[in-house]
C-alpha cells in the first residue's frame, strides 16, 4: 500500500511540476548545448536511477547521501580545468518547479574530492526538514566551459540508506592484457564499488587495483588474487580493521 501511494505522489508530482514549468525552464531546457569534455567520478560508486530533471522529462541520475564526494577528469587536453566553472544547484517542485543556485565553484583540479552537496546547502535543507524529500527536489552539478555544458542529477538519502544502493550486482567484468575492469550501466566503474557483497577499487583508467593502496590518508589492502579488500586480518604484520583500514 505505502509503495502504491508512493508511485501515485510521484506521478502526481511529475504531472503538476511539467504543467507549471516557467518559460526559463523551458527555454533552458530546449537549448541544446554541447557537454563539457569532463567526466564526474563518484568516489563510491552506486546504482543510478530517474531523476526528475524540473523540466518536462527525467534523466539517469545518481542516488547519493550528504557524505559522498567526487571527482573530475579531463576527456581531452584541449580544456583548461582553470577555466570550468561548476554550479550548484536545488531544484524544488512544490506547486512549481524552482531552480535555486546554492553556489559556483570558479577553476577545478584533478584529484580533488568535491561534495555532492554543498555544506552549507545541508545545513539549511536540515534545518527546513526538507533534506531527504527526494520526490520533491534534486541536487544538481553543472559544469560549463566557454559555450558547453554538462549536468549531473542526485537524489539525496540517509547514509543508513545507501548500503543498499552501493551494492552493484548486474555489470560485467571484462579483462585484457592489462588487466580486469567492471562495465556497469554507461561505462567502466572507476574508485571504489560494491560488487556482489565485495569492496573493489578501481583506478581512473578503469582497471582493478591490487596490494597495498592509500586512498585519502587511509592504507587498504586488495587481495592479490582477486582484488576484493580484506578486512579483520593481519598482512605484512599490520592490523587490518573491519572497514578495511590499516592500523
Amino acid at each position: 500500500m505505502r509503495r502504491n501511494n508512493m508511485v501515485r505522489r510521484l506521478c502526481v508530482l511529475a504531472l503538476s511540476a511539467a504543467m507549471a514549468v516557467s518559460a526559463a525552464f523551458l527555454s533552458e531546457a530546449s537549448a541544446v548545448k554541447e557537454e563539457t569534455p569532463l567526466t564526474l567520478h563518484m568516489d563510491v560508486n552506486n546504482r543510478q536511477t530517474a531523476i526528475y530533471d524540473g523540466y518536462t522529462s527525467y534523466v539517469m541520475g545518481y542516488r547519493a547521501s550528504e557524505y559522498d564526494t567526487f571527482t573530475v577528469t579531463k576527456d581531452t587536453n584541449n580544456i583548461n580545468l582553470d577555466e570550468v566553472t561548476m554550479n550548484y544547484y536545488l531544484i524544488t517542485y512544490n506547486g512549481e518547479s524552482q531552480k535555486y543556485l546554492e553556489c559556483t565553484v570558479h577553476g577545478l583540479k584533478e584529484g580533488t574530492h568535491y561534495p555532492v552537496v554543498r555544506p552549507e546547502t545541508v545545513a539549511k535543507e536540515t534545518e527546513t526538514g526538507n533534506f531527504y524529500e527526494y520526490l520533491e527536489r534534486c541536487y544538481v552539478v553543472e559544469f560549463c566551459y566557454e559555450n558547453t555544458r554538462k549536468s549531473l542529477y542526485f537524489t539525496l538519502l540517509p547514509e543508513e540508506d545507501m548500503a543498499a544502493y552501493r551494492n552493484i550486482l548486474l555489470g560485467k567484468w571484462d579483462k585484457d592484457t592489462k588487466g580486469w575492469k567492471y562495465f556497469y550501466q554507461d561505462g567502466y566503474l572507476t574508485s571504489w564499488a560494491k560488487i556482489n557483497d565485495c569492496w573493489y577499487y578501481f583506478g581512473l583508467d578503469g582497471y582493478m587495483r591490487t596490494g597495498w593502496l592509500e586512498y585519502k590518508g587511509f592504507w587498504y589492502y586488495l587481495d592479490p588474487s582477486n582484488g576484493v579488500m580484506r578486512t579483520n586480518c593481519t598482512i605484512d604484520g599490520y592490523e587490518i580493521d573491519g572497514n578495511g583500514i590499516r592500523r
